[in-house]
């Protein structure tokens, strides 16, 4: 500013001086408008008429002007109110090189005007084509612009070559087309930002929103995506996008909220379906001033915040979450996308299908194929046919498979360190949750680890484990298990020659079990008329042998013979002759006779038991 001064007392020197000299002959010369402008420090407002081709020159050419000159700090202040971050930022802002050079042609008036030829209130038509009001009153000169922002002139009367300059301390703004502003800017405008974090972490999406030819945005407020995560039980919104299915699902809700077409709300009816990005329908409902937006569940929400115009299209601001159909996979989907086939077939050959897809909530642990086969591989089995035997039939196979599950939702975040879950077996299960990941103790202290969490499904979450768990197994001893089949001839036999505790305390052991009409059969070829008018007549020692010759000291399931004949050591001390042809079992006893076997394979806990049709003779 002090630079102005000296203009201002240089010229009145160079008058006086000129007085005083015959001899001088011409003008005075005063400076130039970007001259005055540039020794005044006024160094943004030169950059901005210079950044206008031709401009300087233009202004340089009128006959007679009066400049009103914006100071630094008053193009500092424009660039706050526009929220730029400089010049060029600002002309963006503004709308483009046109538009500044409208904005700059406001400040000046094709006329000379001193502040002593002012009026108490002036109109000037500036170069810009525009209006401006000039208000004089002692002491102190105003210009008001076209929004009806007003400035002050801080220093008046600055003469140029062509004119006036009067600094003043505010950008006037002429009546111009602002550029509307994108989603994103509207969006930052309106404070939502959980909005912009979700757009933001679905990759692409903000750039397909910016160069979309129309849309119009339904944006929920930071408060509704509050209560939508409540609902989910999710804390951020991390949380919430594993929930709902990952991030292809939270573009799917986003989408849900963004109709590709402009609707301002003065265009809408009562009663409005449109087409969203996600593919589904929204319906609008206009009820006097009141906007309303509902979801294919049902939900409403209230636009709160209407016609908020963007660059291309609308925004409507709406005070709930809108969800589509966001179609989860059930488990059995889950598990094939997973490639989990060995626990489909399990599931499957359970009978659990229909009950897993209809509980309500529910956590499964789900064994990858590599651990059933390390299942297999400890149980000796070479299928899950196999397995199922092994450990007791359907039934058991349910208890094991109803051991993965949790009847509730439980996402990896949202347990503790410690945690005790009942499942759908009964049985208790222990999740311990570490900062190296999460691990699973079955009832026989043996851990899993969970490989991959927090895959979401319509009715719970699937967390893949590296094993299969193993609940308690209640497998019959020998004597339930020939109570259950009613081979009551055979336990009146065993109970006579005292072997019940022999068998139950045997580790391990493969008993073949007469059936009652075997046993009537040997009575009815040796002539005798009851079991116990046999044993009286062979001996107790003869009647242990024979029920020792059934018994063989090791766990053969019939998938464990070899093929053809083999001798297998008994508790009688005789081999026993074993036929396996196919699926088909034989035993031959030391007379040469052979009995089938009609049932095979029945778990026991310390063995297995095959019933068979004849009564083996050892050599007696």
């Amino acid at each position: 500013m002090t630079k102005l001064f000296k203009y201002l007392l240089a010229g009145s020197l160079f008058f006086t001086i000129l007085s005083c000299s015959e001899d001088y002959q011409g003008p005075i010369p005063y400076p130039t408008l970007m001259q005055a402008a540039d020794e005044a420090g006024l160094t943004t407002l030169v950059t901005a008429v210079r950044a206008i081709p031709g401009l300087e020159a233009s202004l340089q050419d009128q006959d007679a002007i009066t400049v009103f000159a914006p100071t630094n700090d008053a193009f500092a202040n424009a660039l706050t109110a526009f929220k730029a971050k400089d010049l060029n930022d600002l002309v963006a802002k503004l709308g483009g090189a046109q538009n500044l050079q409208t904005v700059l042609g406001f400040h000046v008036v094709p006329a000379v005007a001193f502040s002593r030829n002012l009026n108490e209130t002036n109109i000037f038509t500036t170069l810009a084509g525009q209006q401006l009001r000039v208000n004089s009153t002692p002491g102190l000169v105003t210009v008001t612009d076209a929004a009806g922002n007003v400035a002050r002139v801080v220093q008046a009367d600055v003469q140029i070559e062509n004119g006036v300059v009067h600094v003043i301390d505010r950008v006037l703004v002429p009546s111009i087309q602002l550029p509307k502003p994108t989603l994103v800017e509207a969006a930052t405008n309106a404070g939502l930002t959980t909005l912009l974090s979700a757009v933001t972490a679905v990759p692409g999406l903000p750039n397909a929103l910016l160069s979309a030819p129309a849309i119009t945005v339904f944006a929920p407020t930071n408060e509704a995506f509050a209560a939508a995560l409540a609902v989910f039980k999710a804390k951020d919104l991390n949380e919430l996008v594993i929930k709902i299915g990952g991030a292809a699902n939270l573009q799917k809700v986003l989408g849900f909220h963004v109709v590709p077409a402009k609707a301002l709300s003065s265009s809408l009816a009562a009663t409005n379906s449109f087409q969203t990005l996600s593919g589904q329908t929204i319906t609008v409902e206009k009820s006097g001033s009141t906007v309303s937006v509902k979801d294919q569940l049902g939900r409403v929400a209230q636009v709160v915040a209407a016609d908020i115009e963007i660059s291309n299209g609308v925004v409507h601001v709406i005070n709930g979450m809108m969800l589509p159909n966001l179609g989860l996979p059930n488990v059995v989907q889950a598990a094939q996308s997973a490639g989990l086939t060995t626990l489909i077939d399990a599931v499957t050959a359970a009978g659990l299908g229909n009950a897993l897809l209809n509980t309500p909530q529910m956590t499964v642990f789900a064994p990858t194929n590599a651990a059933f086969a390390a299942a297999l591989q400890a149980y000796g089995a070479a299928n899950l046919n196999q397995l199922v035997a092994k450990i007791g039939g359907i039934s058991n196979l349910q208890t094991v498979l109803g051991f993965h599950v949790v009847p509730a939702a439980a996402f990896s975040f949202e347990l503790g360190a410690t945690n005790t879950f009942t499942t759908l077996a009964g049985q208790q299960l222990t999740v311990t949750k570490t900062a190296s990941g999460v691990t699973v103790r079955d009832a026989l202290g043996n851990t899993a680890n969970v490989v991959t969490a927090d895959v979401a499904i319509s009715n719970g979450v699937v967390h893949v484990i590296d094993k299969v768990l193993l609940p308690r197994i209640d497998l019959p001893n020998v004597v339930e298990a020939a109570q259950a089949a009613n081979l009551t001839v055979l336990l009146q036999a065993v109970t006579a020659a005292g072997l019940g505790n022999t068998l139950l305390n045997q580790q391990a052991m493969t008993v073949f079990a007469p059936t009652n009409q075997a046993f009537t059969n040997l009575l009815q070829t040796l002539n005798f008329g009851s079991l116990q008018a046999m044993i009286n007549a062979l001996g107790l020692p003869a009647v242990t042998k024979v029920l020792g010759f059934h018994v063989v000291p090791a766990t053969a399931f019939s998938f464990n013979l070899a093929a053809g004949s083999q001798q297998v050591p008994t508790l009688a001390g005789e081999m026993l002759t074993v036929t396996r042809n196919g699926n088909n079992v034989t035993v031959t006893d030391k007379a040469g006779k052979t009995y089938n076997v009609v049932v095979a394979d029945v778990a026991i806990e310390n063995g297995v038991v095959h019933v068979i049709d004849g009564v083996v003779l050892p050599t007696l």
